[in-house]
């Protein structure tokens, strides 16, 4: 059937510019991002204050790397299923430009969390706020592949194994944040919201050797003391971010 219907939509134009327009907003976000680490005017006129420079510039720190990594998720996830997609109709663009909605939205999120710095008595919301945003990105892009792979604009040799692999790898970190934010409320003054995000790199290793089967492409999980050194430097920005975390919070 989804053979017939690739046949059917040979006709599509091929996706490159919806891919550009994607990657251009994406490089704009990372941009904006880092504009929410200049030093204040509040600061200058203290004369620099080492203390309270150190005080400021966690939160931001910390909101700035964290993402950064997750924007840098997204468009890697994005980037692999759209190797995979073959043509496009106004449907899948919506999606998408849905999907890039809530992207452009992460610097503003970002700004909040950084703005509020570690207060226990209003954290909880602003992360609970960012978190939506983040949430909502890894759902859309989520429908966005389901909707390709459900109406034949991807490979013909794409399985549902595979596919389903990809819904799962989607959904892990919008998941893992909505499990954060209910730590974060549950216990306020411990911060677990950014501890929590650890579990990130446990269940994407868990979640690629439930689909060993999948296939080339579609599982990254490689055996080896060498794959696996490669691998804890990707995990090594977590702890980054997380002792980024204690360090502010506990300033």
């Amino acid at each position: 059937m989804r053979k017939a219907e690739q046949t059917v939509n040979s006709g599509l134009k091929e996706p490159q510019r919806l891919v550009a327009l994607s990657d251009g907003l994406f490089a704009t976000v990372l941009t904006l991002l880092v504009l929410d680490l200049r030093i204040p005017d509040a600061l200058v006129d203290q004369g620099g204050n080492i203390e309270t420079f150190i005080k400021w510039i966690g939160p931001h720190l910390f909101s700035y790397l964290l993402t950064f990594f997750v924007a840098a998720v997204y468009w890697l996830a994005h980037h692999r299923d759209f190797d995979h997609v073959t043509g496009y109709d106004r449907t899948l663009l919506s999606y998408n430009l849905l999907f890039l909605l809530f992207v452009g939205l992460f610097p503003f999120s970002t700004a909040a969390i950084g703005l509020v710095g570690f207060d226990q008595t209003i954290y909880p919301f602003y992360w609970a706020l960012y978190c939506a945003n983040i949430i909502l990105a890894g759902v859309l892009l989520t429908l966005t592949w389901l909707y390709a792979f459900t109406h034949g604009l991807v490979d013909a040799d794409v399985t549902r194994l595979q596919s389903q692999h990809t819904v799962a790898r989607h959904l892990l970190t919008p998941a893992v944040f909505l499990v954060s934010v209910v730590a974060e409320y549950l216990f306020p003054r411990a911060f677990l919201g950014p501890y929590a995000l650890l579990l990130i790199p446990l269940v994407q290793t868990i979640v690629d050797r439930r689909y060993e089967r999948a296939g080339p492409g579609f599982n990254e999980a490689r055996r080896g003391w060498n794959e696996f050194f490669w691998r804890a430097g990707t995990i090594l920005i977590w702890l980054l971010i997380i002792g980024l975390a204690v360090w502010a919070s506990a300033l």
